[in-house]
């Protein structure tokens, strides 16, 4: 039996164990539903009927109705082939409609968090909260429409599209597609609470911010222009990366790399963090007061585990949806399984080649020959091999800057860019019309 094959056997058979907790709906009615559609639709239908049963019943939950309602939706919902072309159109387009103004609100709520339009107000954070669209799967379920999709159209997982997917035409892979809607059931207190954990963390993560010239290495001198602050991680790993041979850049990189661990320790300051009041040295941890400003106890402390307060409350969020999930039963096969869209042991498998490619070893010896000192941890981001080597974040913005002095500038010379990078002068107009550029509040 070949891999895929045998993982997607392990996949049902996990699946059916699943399903078997929360089944209402018994073999017998199944059985006996299959047997009156077929009769009644022929034997060329006894696949796709199957398979529409079996996946209706397994997200058939007690509130639906009983086995008696199970078999009254069945025998009036169920499509002969013939007639799915059109049914599916009308799915589509309304879909469409609905996730697509629902994406236009949730923009709308989170534009405060997202973009810097100013000092976010406390009624920004609990609009951010509101989630309408976390009702849609509840609604679809509730008014039987993913039912009906369920009866008449199959949801394939990974293995499926990977065997049969290269034979398959547009419009099958359409309908394999909009199916991924259905897989699910999760009821919508739980994506709610999904919802929540993610938004905390995305808020934590915008207003990490460092300023890099209150940070200090012993010898007391600044080791960034004033105010400049960067995100953590993204900000600080480039500017990591503009100190390739920079004068004293090997210096500022340990600092960044030390700030960094002090990061993942929960080691800095609260007060250091997006603020302007303390000075912080990440060798030796020390902190002093910045600006003539008198810090607080609780400015002088460290974080009290937040980092990994909000990582466990994503943990556990998304663990919530294990059971509503049969086919992949966790938070991490569900991103490779149905996210992703490949098999995890498919990633372990190139990470385990790169990683140990005689290449990469020949190439850690040039980057160290070039550097003229053995490696450190921080020259996995080596910006030696780029065109933006040996241009500080200074030097950059600078370019930027006077290329582009306000937002204005960039979005009007949008289709000169997008030309540059390569589209047709028409394209780069139709895409330039349709992009707005705003400034973001985070990274």
């Amino acid at each position: 039996m070949s891999g895929v094959k045998l993982w997607g056997a392990a996949m049902v058979l996990a699946a059916t164990q699943v399903l078997a907790q929360q089944a209402v709906i018994d073999s017998q009615t199944k059985e006996r539903v299959v047997g009156e559609l077929v009769s009644r639709f022929g034997a060329a239908e006894e696949a796709r009927i199957r398979r529409g049963v079996e996946q209706v019943a397994a997200r058939w939950w007690e509130e639906d109705g009983d086995s008696n309602a199970f078999a009254a939706f069945c025998r009036d919902s169920f499509l002969p082939s013939g007639e799915l072309g059109p049914a599916f159109a009308r799915l589509e387009a309304a879909l469409e409609q609905v996730e697509g103004h629902l994406h236009e609100i949730r923009r709308e709520l989170t534009t405060p968090l997202d973009l810097d339009t100013g000092p976010v107000m406390r009624v920004d954070e609990l609009l951010a909260r509101l989630d309408l669209g976390s009702h849609l799967t509840e609604d679809l379920f509730r008014t039987k429409v993913a039912h009906w999709a369920l009866l008449n159209f199959p949801v394939h997982s990974l293995a499926e599209r990977l065997q049969d997917g290269p034979a398959w035409d547009r419009e099958t892979w359409a309908r394999s597609r909009l199916m991924d809607r259905f897989a699910l059931r999760v009821p919508a207190p739980v994506a709610q609470k999904v919802t929540q954990a993610l938004l905390a963390a995305d808020q934590y993560i915008a207003s990490y911010n460092i300023p890099m010239d209150l940070l200090r290495d012993g010898s007391g001198a600044p080791l960034s222009p004033q105010g400049l602050r960067l995100i953590s991680h993204w900000g600080l790993r480039d500017e990591l990366k503009s100190w390739y041979g920079q004068p004293g850049g090997l210096q500022r990189q340990r600092v960044i790399q030390e700030l960094m661990l002090r990061i993942v320790r929960q080691e800095v300051p609260q007060g250091f963090i997006n603020s302007d009041r303390l000075l912080f040295d990440p060798f030796t941890g020390k902190v002093q007061a910045a600006n003539g400003f008198s810090p607080t106890a609780e400015e002088l402390s460290f974080e009290p585990n937040t980092r990994y307060r909000l990582w466990l409350a994503n943990f556990h969020a998304l663990r919530g949806v294990d059971p509503y999930s049969p086919t992949a039963p966790t938070a991490i096969a569900r991103t490779f399984e149905l996210e992703r869209q490949i098999p995890e042991a498919e990633v372990e498998k190139v990470l385990t080649e790169v990683l140990s490619a005689q290449e990469v070893r020949r190439l850690a010896k040039l980057i160290a020959t070039r550097l003229g000192r053995p490696l450190e941890p921080f020259d996995l981001w080596y910006a030696g091999f780029t065109s933006r080597a040996g241009l500080s974040e200074d030097e950059l913005n600078g370019k930027v800057g006077e290329r582009y002095p306000a937002v204005e500038s960039f979005q009007k010379d949008l289709p000169n860019i997008l030309q540059k990078l390569g589209f047709a002068p028409e394209t780069a107009a139709f895409l330039a019309e349709r992009i707005v550029v705003d400034p973001a509040r985070g990274a």
